[in-house]
């Protein structure tokens, strides 16, 4: 289907819905065939005439922010896959509170939020995708996530065509996880997250440190998702039980285990889906074989319609 038809969104003259969209082009991990509808859109009101142009025609739906957390199906979507680009937030001067909306790129509002003064979130300042992404998947590192800054989000209800605020106890939130993850139907707009003062300087400087860190043991410049399994604990983490279980130089198709740090899978060359997932299994097979642990990922896969969880084979 060629990337050539597209249909102006309702009540914007700029906001287009674009037919036959490679999704490879729109996630980091480089991995997805056509959608056969795809908008990048902006605002509330943007997201919700997207979604009427889906329920007028029936149509699967996917929403996402940042990227870099997912890969799409090599055969594509069918269906409209909204994605939610760019943001803005606004501080409250007195308690330091962050409206952000969803598309916002986190590293990014760490470091400008530095800038100013306001801090208490380094560890997420390289984590890289988007602020929705982030509250969605409880992104976080060291001991800490977002959910412990997290004061509410407005959530838009798919299904209903509504939008509600959600308070943290909603979003039933776990490591690396909550209740949106694999909802359809239910997607953050944007969040209010607290923060507090912190010097500008020191701050910036923590970041800068944490992220030559991170250059030093990970495959930045590699097309992945960042790590793809779930650490057991922080005493157990998913690099050290693959390569103990001797899963560590694994290979199905293009997809490979890092040499660098063998929890990120990555797209070497030309990766497929069905490549990631054969790999994926691989290994949580190889690991309950030789260790008895069952391994979950972090990553998710976008399956032809929709969201779907990658479970350990029985």
């Amino acid at each position: 289907m060629p990337d050539s038809k597209s249909i102006p969104l309702a009540g914007s003259d700029e906001v287009r819905i674009r037919q036959g969209v490679e999704l490879a082009k729109h996630c980091r991990f480089g991995v997805g065939g056509p959608a056969d509808w795809f908008v990048e859109v902006r605002s509330a009101a943007d997201i919700r005439e997207a979604y009427r142009f889906a329920r007028e025609r029936d149509l699967p739906c996917f929403t996402y922010s940042g990227g870099s957390n997912l890969f799409f199906d090599s055969r594509g979507f069918r269906g409209l896959v909204v994605r939610l680009i760019g943001g803005g937030w606004n501080v409250d001067p007195d308690s330091l509170v962050v409206d952000v909306s969803s598309g916002t790129d986190l590293p990014l509002l760490i470091r400008n939020l530095a800038r100013l003064g306001i801090g208490g979130a380094d560890f997420l300042g390289n984590i890289p995708g988007a602020v929705g992404g982030a509250v969605v998947g409880n992104a976080g590192c060291y001991g800490q996530s977002i959910d412990g800054m997290l004061i509410s989000a407005e959530i838009y209800d798919i299904e209903a065509d509504t939008m509600f605020t959600a308070e943290p106890d909603y979003f039933e939130f776990s490591y690396r996880h909550s209740r949106l993850k694999y909802d359809p139907l239910r997607m953050v707009v944007s969040a209010s997250l607290r923060f507090r003062e912190a010097d500008p300087l020191a701050t910036l400087e923590a970041v800068e440190e944490e992220l030559q860190l991170r250059l030093s043991k990970h495959p930045h410049d590699s097309r992945c998702a960042g790590s793809f399994f779930k650490n057991i604990s922080r005493e157990q983490s998913a690099w050290r039980i693959i390569t103990d279980a001797g899963m560590a130089d694994s290979r199905v198709g293009g997809a490979q285990l890092s040499p660098m740090h063998a929890n990120f899978l990555i797209n070497e060359d030309a990766a497929s889906s069905d490549d990631i997932l054969a790999l994926c299994r691989m290994v949580q097979r190889g690991v309950r074989e030789k260790l008895g642990i069952e391994m979950e990922t972090e990553v998710r896969y976008v399956g032809q319609f929709g969201i779907e969880e990658i479970r350990p084979e029985s």
